[in-house]
Formats: structure tokens, C-alpha cells, sequence
């Protein structure tokens, strides 16, 4: 679990007042207390938070608009609050809610400090203002950071996401929509999984300046992966008007429902591995089990096979079903099955060559985390086990294609001291280069034996009809990236003419 999934097992919902105070102490408290009345019922499962702005007084407005009509100005010239006001409002917050605040100006960011809110939030609007964000990470070391991405360029996404890069800055972006007020079809929360899909887990939340009236958002996101919220609040009812993006407690009351009910219809894996058991015993009454069919024995030591064997309803507990049969598996009986009568497992040898293909799958995608490999996520893995299974971890090879037209590109995973027997192609020019581990590499042609140790970075190329072996001599293994004109299956021919024979000598799973 990385650390961004573990701050947020519980989603976290922030309440923007931002100047919805009015600049009014006791108005401020009766915001946070109505909003923390309607929190009670989701608190299990609901992390929530109160967030406010600074701007400084004396410097956050020019000279020359200070007391002029300027929308913007007036409203935050009505709306400063005296810090003995703040410090009353915070103490009265911070007993009810987790404190969140958006500096605006370089002072701002010093008293947010100062006055220990556990998150900084950095607005849309200040994404670019570069002399505040380089403050904001000169002064901010062990702070929690989020960000919101309002109107903001795919270029300016990237930016600001590199220059938080450093793994000692714990930034969470929000994808937000600055639109005041955000219209239903003005969201296009199918952005939020691009932003998902190129930054991953980075990308934390949503965060909106909707109609008061939207409940769906929420859920919606929740069920993309969004774990952060932002909307703005505010109470009717008072000599204050309230903005036409701002929920009131009873608006925001049904939002929390429709997010409560999708948290409960997600679940969780742990979750879902709780249910298993029951949905297994449901699945197993619909289940056919195997049968020895009419006017057949099987005795003991020969094997079960479709000639012998019937798949039919219902199954009973204990009997090998139709889903155990298939290419991997072999059953021998232990002893005498009378005609008809359901095949128990207790009664058979299994062998099921299944289990082995699926734990090689496990210790080549331990070798692709270990070498820091990159493979497309919808690999398939061929396992070449040149002398059977059982002998794969001392002669074997698994590979993933790349890619195969005009010329050809896999990537060969060796275990620990595994070796790929001698072979040669006919066509094929192909060129290895190794990328982890070690491998010791030989080589004949013309009577002429060439023995080689390869490193990380070295190259060497095959040429048709020149019979090559390898071996890892790295005990964590090796993986070699091969390049090569055309693979044709046909033009692979082994020394040993054992392993020529052997037509079952190959099996392919999914990497995940």
C-alpha cells in the first residue's frame, strides 16, 4: 500500500468557506457548527475538514485599488477578519474538523504555518504563480499539501507536478472545474481518469464550484477513485447572501448520502475476499460433477480420462467437478470406481501441472519488479520446459513477444542457474542484450566454440545456422531483451532430438 492510499483509507470531504464568513466572527462559527452537525451519520466512513483563505491585509491589495469599486477588491476588504477573530475561529474549528487553508500572498503561507492548519491547499489561480509556489516550497517541509487544477493546461499540469516531484513533498492534486457555478455538463469527470491514467495516484480528488443542487458528483468520482473532495458552503437564513455555487447543510446533507451509498456499493477487496466463501458455495450448487459413466470400472492406478468420464449435475461435496478437468491435469485412481458412481477427490492422485505454470508466472513477475523491467500490461508469458515440467527450473525459458513482424522483439527470463539448451535457426538473425543479471553464453559454428560472460549492457549477435546455449550464472537470475528478424515458430531446431519430440513442451499463462 503506498503512503497516499493509506492517508486515505477513509475519503476526505473538505467544506470551502472560504469568505462566506462575511468577515463576521459569530456568522464564521454558525457555518462550522451547522456543517458539523449534519457530518454525525458518516464519520465511519468519512473523514471531513473546514478549509479558509488568507490573504494579508496590508499587502495583498495594490495601493491604488485599496477602497475603490472593484468587485474582487470590495469583497475582500469586507471580509478581513482581525487575527484575535481568527484565532477564536480556528480554535472553535479545529475542535470539530480537521483546518485546511489557501494562502494567496507569500505572508499568507508563513501564517499557515504559524497557526499549524495540518493541510496547505493551494488554489487553481496560484498553479502558475510561480514566486508563490517556489515560497510555498521553500517554506513547507512536512506539511500536506493539495492542489487544485482549475482551468489549467495540460502543459501546466505537468509543471506543477514535476516541481512537487520530490518524494519529500506530499502533494495531492485535485482535478476542478472553475466554472462559478459548474453546470451539470460542465464537469467532464472523465478527465479526472486521464489525469488518473498519465499522473496515477498523484491525482487524489475533485474538486468543483457546482450547482447547490448537484448530488451525483460525488459518487460519481468516488467510483473513478477520486478520495479527496472539495465543495463550497454556506448557511441561508441570516442578513448574508449566500453565492450560487455554495451548498447549504441541508444540500450538502444529500450529497454526503449519495457519496455515503456509493462507498457502500464499492467495497473493497477485503471486503469482496470476505464474501467469497459465500458466493463460492452459491456458485458450487450450480456446478456439474464427475461421474463414472454407465457400464465402465476404473480401477486402480489407471487414469481417468473423457472416454471413462461424465460431467453432470449436481455435484456433491468433495467430487471432483468439470472445472478440475483440463490439458494441465492427470487423475489416477487409488482405488477401484464403480460405474456411476460420483468421483471423489480423496479417492484419486492428482497431479495438475497448472500449479507449476502459475508459480513460474509468480517468480517471473518477482524477476520484473526486481530488474525494473517494463512490460505491456497485457503480456502473455511462454514457458518453454524443454524436458518437462518437473525438470523446469534446471532447463527451461520463459519469454514475452514484444513484437513480431519484419523483425522481432522479445524478453527472455532466466531463474537462477537455469539453462537454455543448445539450438539454431535457419532464418533468423537475432541479437542479445542483456539488461539484468549475468549469462554465460556459447556459441559453435564452423567448429569454431566461442564461450562468453555477459554483463548488464553487453550485446552479442547469433547468426543462422549457429547453435547457441545459455545459461544465468546470477543466482536472482536474468533478463536479456532479443532482437531479431522475423520469428517463424517452425525455425527453432534443438541439438538434443529429445526435446524436438517433445510436442508438449511449451505452455503459455497472463502475466497478471
Amino acid at each position: 500500500m503506498s503512503k497516499n492510499d493509506s492517508e486515505f483509507k477513509k475519503p476526505l470531504v473538505i467544506f470551502e468557506m472560504a469568505n462566506n464568513h462575511m468577515g463576521d466572527e459569530k456568522h464564521a462559527k454558525k457555518i462550522i457548527n451547522d456543517f458539523s452537525k449534519i457530518i454525525i451519520p458518516f464519520k465511519k466512513k468519512i473523514n471531513f475538514a473546514i478549509k479558509f483563505q488568507y490573504r494579508d491585509k496590508e499587502n495583498f491589495i495594490h495601493k491604488s485599488y485599496k477602497n475603490s469599486d472593484h468587485k474582487g477588491v470590495n469583497r475582500f476588504e469586507t471580509t478581513f477578519l482581525k487575527k484575535k477573530q481568527w484565532k477564536s475561529i480556528l480554535s472553535y474549528a479545529r475542535a470539530r474538523f480537521t483546518l485546511i487553508c489557501t494562502p494567496f500572498d507569500e505572508i499568507s503561507v508563513d501564517n499557515i504555518i504559524k497557526d499549524k492548519f495540518e493541510y496547505l491547499k493551494i488554489a487553481s489561480c496560484s498553479i502558475t504563480d510561480w514566486p508563490l509556489i517556489g515560497y510555498i516550497k521553500k517554506k513547507i517541509k512536512k506539511k500536506k499539501i493539495i492542489c487544485s487544477l482549475g482551468g489549467a493546461t495540460n502543459k501546466e499540469i505537468s509543471n506543477i507536478t514535476s516541481f512537487f516531484s520530490s518524494p519529500k513533498f506530499n502533494v495531492h492534486y485535485l482535478y476542478c472545474v472553475a466554472q462559478y457555478p459548474t453546470q451539470p455538463n460542465k464537469m467532464n469527470l472523465s478527465f479526472f481518469n486521464k489525469l488518473r491514467n498519465i499522473y496515477g495516484d498523484k491525482i487524489k480528488g475533485f474538486s468543483s464550484h457546482e450547482m447547490p443542487g448537484e448530488f451525483l458528483s460525488g459518487g460519481i468520482a468516488y467510483s473513478m477513485g477520486a478520495r479527496i473532495f472539495e465543495k463550497h458552503v454556506g448557511i441561508k437564513g441570516t442578513k448574508y447572501k449566500i453565492n450560487k455555487y455554495s451548498a447549504t447543510p441541508s444540500q450538502f446533507y444529500k450529497w454526503l448520502k449519495y457519496l455515503d451509498e456509493t462507498i457502500l456499493r464499492c467495497g473493497s477487496e477485503i471486503s469482496r475476499a470476505k464474501n467469497l466463501k459465500e458466493e463460492r458455495s452459491q456458485i458450487f450448487n450450480f456446478k456439474r460433477g464427475a461421474y463414472i459413466k454407465d457400464k465402465q470400472n476404473v480401477f486402480k492406478n489407471n487414469y481417468l480420462n473423457k472416454r471413462n468420464v461424465c460431467f453432470q449435475f449436481p455435484a456433491v461435496k468433495g467430487q471432483l467437478l468439470a472445472n478440475d478437468f483440463s490439458k494441465f491435469s492427470k487423475f489416477k485412481a487409488k482405488k477401484t470406481i464403480n460405474a456411476s458412481e460420483p468421483i471423489l477427490k480423496k479417492h484419486l492422485v492428482i497431479n495438475n501441472k497448472r500449479n507449476k505454470i502459475e508459480f513460474i508466472r509468480e517468480k517471473i513477475k518477482e524477476l520484473i519488479s526486481r530488474s525494473n523491467t517494463t512490460v505491456p500490461s497485457l503480456s502473455k508469458i511462454e514457458i518453454s520446459h524443454h524436458y518437462g515440467i518437473k525438470n523446469f527450473d534446471k532447463f527451461g525459458l520463459s519469454m514475452i513477444q514484444i513484437y513480431n513482424k519484419k523483425y522481432c522483439k522479445k524478453l527472455l527470463f532466466l531463474l537462477g542457474k537455469q539453462t537454455h539448451p543448445k539450438q539454431f535457426h535457419r532464418q533468423k538473425d537475432e541479437t542479445f542484450f542483456i539488461l539484468y543479471g549475468k549469462i554465460k553464453l556459447k556459441t559453435w559454428k564452423k567448429n569454431k566454440k566461442v564461450s562468453k560472460i555477459l554483463n548488464p549492457g553487453d550485446t552479442y549477435t547469433v547468426k543462422p545456422f549457429e547453435i547457441h546455449w545459455f545459461k544465468s550464472i546470477s543466482e536472482s537470475g536474468a533478463v536479456v531483451e532479443e532482437l531479431s528478424t522475423e520469428h517463424v515458430i517452425k525455425d527453432s531446431f534443438y541439438i538434443d532430438d529429445k526435446i524436438n519430440k517433445n510436442k508438449n513442451r511449451k505452455s503459455w499463462i497472463s502475466l497478471n
